[in-house]
């Protein structure tokens, strides 16, 4: 690829990426959240699976909210980085 067909091609690539952030501001605006909520299992042992947006699947204490178990964004049975936060003591 010759420099002109480079800087064009760069030109697209940075119009789409432009583009494409508007649409997720847009599109974070615009969604009602949580996308999905349900309870899972009865009793003491329920608890909530919620998806929320970008994609991160939760699963959360029914009684308190507490989360669980969270997601990567987009890779639903990939448990998060970091979860659980060993700060936070759990």
């Amino acid at each position: 690829m010759n420099t002109a067909d480079q800087q064009v091609h760069d030109q697209a690539k940075r119009a789409a990426a432009k583009l494409l952030m508007g649409a997720t501001t847009f599109a974070d605006f615009h969604i009602k959240k949580p996308l999905f909520q349900k309870r899972m299992g009865k009793g003491a042992n329920a608890v909530l699976v919620r998806f929320d947006w970008p994609g991160v699947l939760g699963v959360f204490d029914a009684a308190t909210g507490e989360p669980l178990a969270l997601a990567e964004p987009g890779r639903p049975g990939v448990l998060q980085a970091g979860f659980p936060d060993p700060r936070a003591g759990g």
